[in-house]
């Protein structure tokens, strides 16, 4: 089984694109990490054209979590319309992909300055996201010495180093640093998120290889090895 991953696809505006990519990927069996924004300003019934372009792929299993665009008043109509994903909203899940335990953690995340329409809008948001870093954190120590490889699954970044190429003035609304100490720590093997459409393909913090994969940057399904990184980092700690 191989892991594709892909974000902010906002169908429909690259609904076709995303057809074309998955035209190019061989037919196969594939565990789909989706990093959020699949859909377009709330616009819930193209998830489930999305869901049918990625279906597309052959034997697929598809782990999920909501972008911002994934709207809190549709989450419930898109998860009912669309039973064959797994979506994470602050969750964790194991599942064993080629003999491996893999431990996922699935979020939203968190900005470190919360948008002005947000403050507006989703009273105590500073609150909710500093509660939120503080709570993957646990599910990470939880997950850590009962699985072979974490992933941490989220939309907003967790890294700066992903988001060079974006205006430095604005990476505090693009996510939360406060995730690189649980990298630094050793608790993540592998972070995928989205959200950063004109940031870095990948960057490295600490043992930790972070994706981000936007589909405006890719325009491709993005394959991550999981073994292949875990397998590095126990090398590197051997040394």
């Amino acid at each position: 089984m191989k892991v594709l991953a892909v974000s902010d696809v906002h169908a429909p505006v690259w609904l076709k694109d995303l057809e074309n990519a998955v035209s190019r990927k061989q037919k196969g069996e594939y565990l789909i990490l989706i990093a959020g924004d699949m859909v377009d300003r709330g616009n819930y019934k193209q998830y489930r054209r999305v869901v049918d372009v990625l279906e597309g792929l052959g034997d697929v299993r598809m782990v999920a979590v909501f972008g911002n665009d994934e709207y809190d008043s549709v989450k419930d109509a898109i998860g009912e319309e669309n039973p064959e994903v797994t979506f994470l909203d602050d969750e964790s899940i194991v599942l064993e992909v080629e003999g491996w335990r893999v431990g996922i953690v699935g979020s939203r995340g968190s900005l470190e300055l919360p948008t002005t329409w947000q403050k507006r809008n989703i009273p105590g948001i500073e609150k909710i996201y500093s509660e939120r870093l503080r709570v993957i954190g646990e599910m990470l120590r939880e997950l850590r010495e009962k699985v072979d490889v974490t992933v941490l699954l989220t939309h907003y970044a967790t890294t700066t180093k992903t988001m060079k190429g974006e205006n430095p003035r604005a990476w505090r609304y693009l996510g939360h640093r406060g995730f690189e100490r649980y990298m630094k720590e050793g608790l993540v093997d592998v972070a995928v998120h989205g959200h950063v459409h004109n940031g870095s393909k990948t960057a490295r913090v600490g043992n930790t290889k972070v994706y981000n994969v936007a589909f405006p940057i890719w325009w491709e399904l993005v394959e991550i090895d999981l073994r292949s990184e875990r397998i590095s980092i126990e090398e590197f700690l051997s040394k």
